[in-house]
């Protein structure tokens, strides 16, 4: 049977098996090719993520990931605090923040995720 070899949720191969159990990061080749994402138990072309109409596993998560780290890192900063803070820590944090706002808009999203530095 044809098994792609999965590694970090990306195809990196496709060979033929006598039984999965050959390798412990082999799934079943029902679709794809070397390249696709396997996320959630499902094949996912990559090129299919270009569309913004389809909001991937993947692109979900990074999301979530990035909407925590806005909720916990940026929008929890008291008002105290806020007004402690020199105009140059304010314009960096403000900055953070449109950066993380702006992940989605990546040229490697969801797949290749440059995060901003944390100020």
């Amino acid at each position: 049977m044809k098994a792609h070899v999965i590694e970090n949720g990306i195809v990196v191969n496709t060979i033929l098996v006598e039984s999965l159990d050959f390798l412990p990061n082999l799934v079943e080749a029902t679709e794809g090719s070397i390249g696709w994402l396997f996320v959630e138990g499902k094949f996912i072309n990559p090129n299919a993520e270009k569309d913004n109409d389809i909001l991937t596993p993947l692109a979900r998560e990074v999301r979530d990931q990035r909407d925590k780290l806005l909720k916990e890192q940026v929008d929890a900063i008291n008002p105290i605090r806020w007004n402690l803070m020199s105009s140059e820590q304010q314009a960096a944090w403000q900055s953070y923040r449109q950066q993380l706002l702006d992940v989605p808009q990546q040229s490697g999203f969801p797949r290749n995720i440059t995060w901003p530095a944390k100020p």
